[in-house]
C-alpha cells in the first residue's frame, strides 16, 4: 500500500494560513517546512492563484488555518448527567452560545485550573468561574462563514487534494507553547516551570500574533497591526510590540494570573530586533528571545526561509499540519462537500488497515490463546462463543465511531469486481453530476454483461467489449407540468452526450415523466381536490446511458 496517497498518513501537506490581508501558503514535507507563497484577497486572479500553487505543490491534502481578526471565544462549564447525553448538551449550548456563526466546536478543557476566560482582539469571551457548581470546563470556539473562506474552499475543489480540516491557528498552537516552553526550561535548567507563556511573532501580512496559554489550555489570543522592522530601527518595532505586550499583560489578572504562578515569554522573531524588547518589559518573567528556526528545532520541524528568518507563521503551520487530527475542527456544508467524497477511500484504507486489522489481530489473538488451552468439545464450543463476542463487541464499538463495517466491506467488494470489468465508472457519474443542476437524482443502477474477470495478457491488448447500461432515476412534485419536466430531462441529456462522446457513451430520456400522446380519454378533476391530489403524486422519469460502438449502441 501507499501511504503516500493517503492524505491521512502522509507527510506532504499544505497548510493555508487565512489572514485579514490574504492568504500565506506553507508545504510540510515530512518534518521539513517549505514557504510557497503569499496571495492577497485583492489579486483578480486570486482563486486561479492559489488553486495553481496547490496543484504545483505535489501535496496529498490541504490544511486551512484562520488568523484573522475576528475568532470568537468562551469558556463554559457544562454539568453532563450521563455520557449519552454529553452531545446533544454541548450542540445546544454551542447554538445559544454563538447562534450566529454556523462554525462552530467545543473543546473539554482537561487541567485542574482552566482560566476563567477566554478572550480575542480585547473583548471578554468568558464566564466566570463558579467553584461550587458541578460541571465540566469547554473552550467554546466559532468563526463567520464568510465569502473569503468560500474562495479559499474554492480554490481546493478545483485541486486533487483532500481537505483535511480548518481550524484556529491559535487553538491548534497552544501545544506548541507548551513544547516551547519546556524545552527552553530545560535548556536553561530552569527547575520550577512556569505555569504561564505568552508567545509573541509576527506573520506575513498578518500582523503581531499573541498567544497566552496556562498550562496547554488557551487563555487568551490577540492580533494587531505592526509594521516589519527595518535595519537601523530596531527599537521602533520593538517598542511597538512592548507597547502591545503590555496590553496584554494587563489582562491577565482578569484570567487568575499571579507573579507567584511563573510567567514566560518567548518573542519568535530575529534576535537583532527582539532581544531588545527584554529591557522593556517591567513584569517578573523568564524572557526568551527566539529565531523562529531555532524554535523549530526545539520542537523537531525544519523550517525553511525563502526570504528571511524574521516570520513565525511557517512554524505554526508546520506544527498544526504534522498533527494526525486538529485539536478543535470546524465544520460547514462547504467543507463537508469537498471532504467526504475525497476521504472515502483513505478513510477505508486506514480503517481496514488499523481498524479492522487490529480488531482481527486481538481476536485471533485471544482465539489462539483459547484453543490452547481447550481440552475438549465442550471448551472448544465456549471458546468460540467468547471469540464471537469480543468480534460482535468490536464490530459494535467500531458502528458507535460511525465506521459500518459491512458496507466498506462490501464497497470494496463492488470496487474489485468493477475495476477487475474495466468500466470507469467514476468518470462518468463525474459528467452525471456537472450536468443535474438542480434535477433531483433518485437512484442509480449499474449493469454490465457478465461477470468475467478480464487480465490483459499483454500490455498492450484491450478488454473485450461490453454490452454495459447505466439507469438513473428521476422525480419530480406532482404539480408540475409534464411538458416542463420533459423539458428538463432533454436538456440535461443533451448536456451529457456532449460529455460522454469521447467516453464511447450515449445517453437517451427511456421513460418520460407520463404519455403526452393522445389516449383517447380524458380524466380530470379540477379545483381544491385536483390541486391537492397532484401535489401528493410524483412523476417519475429514468435517462438510458449505454455503450456505444462504431456508433451504435451496444445495449439490447
Amino acid at each position: 500500500m501507499n501511504f503516500a496517497s493517503i492524505p491521512f498518513l502522509s507527510p506532504n501537506r499544505v497548510i493555508i494560513i487565512m489572514m485579514d490581508d490574504g492568504v500565506c501558503v506553507h508545504k510540510l514535507s515530512g518534518s521539513d517546512e517549505i514557504f510557497l507563497g503569499t496571495v492577497p484577497w485583492r489579486r483578480t486572479d486570486f482563486e486561479e492563484a492559489l488553486s495553481k500553487i496547490i496543484s504545483d505543490s505535489g501535496a496529498a491534502s490541504v490544511l486551512i488555518l484562520n488568523d484573522a481578526v475576528e475568532q470568537h471565544y468562551r469558556k463554559e462549564k457544562i454539568v453532563i448527567p450521563t455520557s449519552f447525553d454529553r452531545a446533544n448538551i454541548i450542540k445546544r449550548r454551542l447554538n445559544v452560545a454563538f447562534p450566529s456563526y454556523p462554525m462552530r466546536a467545543a473543546i473539554e478543557l482537561k487541567g485542574p485550573k482552566a482560566p476563567s476566560k477566554v478572550q480575542n482582539n480585547n473583548e471578554s469571551a468568558g464566564k466566570s468561574e463558579d467553584k461550587e457548581e458541578k460541571g465540566n470546563f469547554f473552550l467554546f470556539a466559532a468563526a463567520p462563514s464568510t465569502e473569503t473562506f468560500s474562495r479559499v474552499v474554492r480554490c481546493v475543489a478545483k485541486t486533487d487534494c483532500n481537505l483535511a480540516g480548518y481550524g484556529l491557528l491559535p487553538v491548534e498552537s497552544a501545544g506548541l507553547l507548551k513544547s516551547l516552553s519546556e524545552g527552553l526550561a530545560k535548556k536553561a535548567k530552569v527547575s520550577a516551570p512556569a505555569a504561564w507563556t505568552i508567545l509573541v511573532g509576527q506573520h506575513r501580512g498578518g500582523g503581531l500574533r499573541q498567544i497566552v496559554v496556562r498550562g496547554s489550555e488557551l487563555a487568551l489570543t490577540r492580533v494587531t497591526p505592526i509594521d516589519e522592522p527595518k535595519a537601523g530601527h530596531e527599537d521602533v518595532w520593538a517598542a511597538d510590540v512592548s507597547s502591545e505586550l503590555q496590553a496584554t499583560l494587563s489582562y491577565l489578572s482578569r484570567f487568575g494570573y499571579s507573579p507567584d504562578d511563573g510567567l514566560n515569554i518567548i518573542v519568535l522573531g530575529d534576535t537583532t530586533y527582539a532581544e531588545i524588547l527584554n529591557g522593556m518589559i517591567a513584569v517578573p518573567s523568564n524572557f526568551h528571545a527566539i529565531s523562529p528556526y531555532d524554535a523549530a528545532k526545539l520542537v523537531g520541524i525544519k523550517l525553511s526561509f525563502s526570504d528571511d528568518s524574521h516570520f513565525s507563521d511557517g512554524l505554526h503551520a508546520a506544527w498544526a499540519g504534522k498533527k494526525f487530527s486538529l485539536s478543535l475542527p470546524l465544520l460547514s456544508r462547504e467543507i463537508s462537500e469537498i471532504a467526504g467524497p475525497r476521504k472515502i477511500a483513505s478513510v477505508v484504507m486506514v480503517l481496514l488497515t488499523f481498524g479492522i486489522g487490529g480488531a482481527l489481530f486481538g481476536t485471533s489473538s485471544v482465539a489462539q490463546k483459547l484453543f490452547e488451552d481447550s481440552q475438549n468439545l465442550d471448551v472448544a464450543k465456549a471458546n468460540l462463543a467468547e471469540i464471537e463476542r469480543i468480534s460482535q463487541e468490536e464490530i459494535k464499538r467500531k458502528e458507535e465511531m460511525g465506521i459500518d463495517i459491512s458496507l466498506i466491506k462490501s464497497s470494496l467488494e463492488i470496487s474489485e469486481r468493477i475495476e477487475k470489468q474495466h468500466e470507469n465508472i467514476l468518470s462518468l457519474l463525474k459528467e452525471v453530476g456537472r450536468n443535474l443542476g438542480h434535477l433531483r437524482l433518485d437512484e442509480f443502477n449499474f449493469k454490465n454483461e457478465g461477470d468475467a474477470m478480464w487480465s490483459s495478457p499483454s500490455p498492450s491488448e484491450k478488454p473485450p467489449s461490453r454490452k454495459t447500461e447505466y439507469k438513473l432515476m428521476f422525480s419530480f412534485a406532482g404539480n408540475i407540468n409534464p411538458k416542463d419536466g420533459n423539458k428538463e430531462m432533454d436538456v440535461l441529456v443533451r448536456g451529457l452526450n456532449e460529455k460522454l462522446q469521447p467516453l464511447s457513451y450515449q445517453a437517451e430520456v427511456s421513460v418520460p415523466l407520463q404519455n403526452l400522446t393522445f389516449s383517447g380519454e380524458v380524466d380530470r378533476e379540477v379545483g381544491v381536490t385536483a390541486a391537492q391530489r397532484e401535489l401528493s403524486k410524483r412523476y417519475n422519469s429514468e435517462v438510458l446511458i449505454k455503450k456505444v460502438e462504431d456508433g451504435k449502441s451496444s445495449g439490447k
